[in-house]
């Protein structure tokens, strides 16, 4: 999810995997014919079936309802996740609003300009939610991934990777 240039999508499908790859724009996506392409936002793509979910260079540029939206979708899926993204800190890398509350949620806002015109920007809207280190593991948590682990070293002191493990599925009592 949000595939970009597709450089994961490639390295996924170079070590045997069935890859489909979504982004909003297509403007990057590669001509590699292994890969599965599909232009759309992200925040409307089924999930269904899909064994893993790479959510890579994506969550910092979404809203926190797209984010807890997704986390859902993707808790409904089953399935592990792993997210590459900028959490919200003291001494953050990029230019972020003061601390904010979101739906529950401490973090930060970044300013989202040139999203219409930037291959690298959020798609469709102005600005975006970094949560706190502590409230992405919460807002994990309560949208169904109670496990996750940290992957080290940091891409940068306020970006890294989290493989984040589905909790028990609940089963309806058709009540």
């Amino acid at each position: 999810m949000g595939a970009g240039h597709g450089g994961y999508a490639r390295r996924a499908a170079d070590a045997g995997w069935t890859v489909t790859a979504v982004d909003a724009r297509d403007d990057r996506f590669p001509d590699d014919s292994r890969i599965t392409w599909i232009k759309q936002d992200v925040r409307e793509f089924d999930l269904t079936g899909f064994d893993l979910v790479l959510c890579l260079g994506l969550w910092y540029h979404l809203t926190v309802d797209d984010q807890m939206s997704l986390l859902t979708k993707m808790a409904r899926n089953g399935s592990p996740v792993v997210i590459d993204t900028h959490v919200a800190t003291d001494n953050p890398t990029f230019k972020l609003s003061d601390p904010v509350v979101q739906n529950g949620y401490t973090g930060r806002l970044y300013n989202e300009k040139g999203w219409k015109t930037r291959l690298t920007a959020s798609w469709n809207n102005t600005e975006s939610f970094w949560p706190a280190e502590d409230e992405f593991y919460r807002m994990l948590a309560e949208h169904g991934f109670p496990v996750v682990f940290a992957a080290t070293p940091w891409v940068t002191r306020d970006r890294t990777f989290f493989l984040c493990a589905p909790g028990p599925q609940q089963e309806s009592t058709g009540e």
